[in-house]
């Protein structure tokens, strides 16, 4: 039995609480046809570097924990839907699908973020490529010869303190203004969550960003909030965009597996609108780099990790804590109006050659969110929403039009990442 920790804590009582599946789908699109028999035999060999993600959630009277789980990660022939945690994936918390040129690795992402979830998918398509590939030297990617360290197993988040005042007092917690919300105040109607797919030619729209002095990722962040501004530029609230941040430098974790998430919050106020372009993108990446400093960061996640404990001292059964973590996972609704994630071109360069694009396809946790990664010389976007209008999508397009950016929207579909069921107790 592993008891569920304070980094991952909100992520799995708070999704069962907000009624989501809190899966994720990373999909590499190789440069060959998939063989699924030498894939079967990678994902083992990947299984066998991740033993502690080799496991079953599973449910108690009063507290979800994870076992470990010997059974094979399962190898499901299809670009479908799944579920995990159960039959169909022998219970574990992650399995792969393939069809065509597709491998899809489906994640609970309550046991690990994204970093956690690229580093499992560069270990499968190394194994992989050794036999389809003759790739000989893994370079930064971590194989079955060596077994995980003290370092990648901690979560940083158990032993945080929280920072004191000079006058002996706690710091007291952020207040977040209200954001404008597409919905309520945007008046757009809820539906089923859908995506597009939109790859832009990666040294194009590096030469762009260079030229503005943004990141792909501020960049995206922008033209999202000019789009969303154009739609409706008479608001009382600002646009204010969160933009996602591997904490793991600034608390000195760099290897754990664990959740290390914080977030930038970037706002489009009327004084950034009526700056020039080129200001904006500076604006947006100036406001970034000041709130990824370990200066801001560690304090504020110590303070959630306070907050957490707190919560979990408090509620005392299972449904007491997912009300109160699924309220702490909601918490973003009224305070962001879209997010943005950004895991950087792809880092693992002993299989860069073997992908042609790669695709993060989220859960559904807001109404808007953009995931963007980078490999085989393509910007890879996902656009998810949960509104049946294609105003905002449409609007962002436009915003690539208007600043000459070539682009390909080359999927339109509902989500695919897994659902993943509330266990039943055990």
């Amino acid at each position: 039995m592993r008891t569920i920790t304070v980094g991952d804590m909100m992520h799995v009582y708070g999704c069962f609480g907000a009624g989501v599946d809190y899966t994720v789908r990373l999909t590499a699109c190789l440069t060959q046809t998939v063989d699924p028999q030498t894939l079967r035999k990678a994902i083992d060999q990947t299984a066998r570097r991740y033993p502690y993600l080799c496991v079953r959630l599973c449910k108690g009277e009063n507290t979800f924990y994870y076992e470990e789980n010997p059974l094979p990660i399962a190898l499901l022939l299809t670009d479908e839907r799944i579920s995990l945690n159960c039959d169909a994936v022998n219970y574990h918390v992650w399995a792969v699908c393939c069809a065509e040129d597709r491998i899809h690795l489906d994640f609970f992402h309550g046991i690990t973020d994204g970093t956690g979830m690229y580093s499992v998918l560069a270990t499968l398509l190394y194994y992989y490529g050794e036999v389809q590939y003759k790739i000989t030297e893994p370079g930064n990617i971590q194989t079955a010869d060596t077994s995980a360290s003290e370092e990648e197993l901690d979560d940083p988040q158990e032993h945080l303190s929280v920072a004191m005042r000079s006058d002996g007092m706690q710091q007291d917690p952020p207040v977040f203004e209200k954001a404008f919300h597409l919905k309520k105040d945007g008046k757009l109607t809820v539906g089923e969550p859908t995506l597009w797919d939109i790859k832009i030619p990666e040294k194009a729209f590096l030469r762009f960003t260079s030229a503005h002095d943004a990141s792909p990722g501020t960049m995206i962040s922008l033209f999202l909030a000019r789009a969303i501004d154009s739609l409706y530029p008479v608001r009382d609230k600002k646009i204010i965009s969160a933009y996602v941040i591997n904490a793991r430098p600034m608390l000195g974790a760099v290897k754990t597996f664990h959740n290390c998430l914080s977030m930038a919050l970037l706002s489009y106020s009327d004084r950034v609108k009526t700056l020039p372009f080129s200001t904006q993108c500076t604006v947006y990446r100036g406001m970034t780099f000041l709130q990824s400093d370990a200066d801001r960061i560690v304090p504020a996640i110590a303070e959630n990790a306070r907050i957490i404990k707190d919560a979990a001292r408090k509620a005392k059964s299972i449904e007491e804590k997912k009300n109160l973590f699924g309220q702490m996972f909601n918490a973003g609704e009224d305070v962001i109006t879209f997010l943005v994630s950004y895991v950087g071109k792809w880092s693992y360069p002993a299989v860069a050659e073997t992908i042609r694009e790669i695709w993060a396809h989220p859960s559904d946790t807001f109404g808007l969110m953009a995931e963007i990664g980078a490999v085989g010389g393509s910007i890879c976007i996902t656009l998810q929403q949960h509104f049946n209008e294609d105003t905002v999508r449409e609007a962002f397009l436009h915003q690539l039009d208007e600043n000459g950016i070539p682009y390909d929207v080359v999927r339109k579909s509902g989500i695919d990442n897994a659902l993943f069921p509330e266990p039943e107790i055990s």
